[in-house]
């Protein structure tokens, strides 16, 4: 029957130690590393807002800058027909879009199934959709 030796040797608990020690290291060097990119962007955003800042105070004293219109200060008349304008404004657009998707439906829908010869159908190019931009998209 062989004994086990119930401790671990020197040289084990040297292995284990030093293991332990590079790791640590590492660790502290992939967080150093992290914090020195968030510090490199946070240095292009501060770079961003210095330029926008001399921008900004450039124009601060020009002529051409107007004020808000502050409803506070407005009329009451003056501020329910600029509310009603931007309702009539929404609701056009609302209206425009209703319409658009009805005829869009409309064309979906009266394809005669029936007669339509479905591999050449599914060969067919598919209308280009506008994108937000104003762009055609695929």
């Amino acid at each position: 029957m062989t004994m086990v030796p119930d401790t671990i040797a020197w040289w084990g608990w040297l292995l284990i130690w030093v293991g332990l020690g590079l790791g640590f290291i590492g660790m502290l060097a992939f967080f150093a590393w992290r914090l020195f990119r968030a510090g490199l962007g946070l240095l292009d955003d501060v770079a961003d807002l210095t330029d926008k800042l001399d921008i900004l105070s450039a124009a601060e004293h020009s002529p051409e800058l107007t004020s808000p219109m502050l409803a506070v200060l407005a009329d009451v008349r003056d501020v329910k027909a600029r509310e009603a304008e931007r309702v009539a404004s929404r609701r056009s657009r609302h209206d425009a879009k209703r319409e658009r998707r009805m005829a869009r439906a409309i064309e979906i829908g009266s394809v005669d199934v029936a007669g339509t010869e479905w591999p050449a159908a599914l060969t067919t190019p598919r209308r280009r959709r506008r994108t937000r931009t104003g762009r055609t998209g695929s």
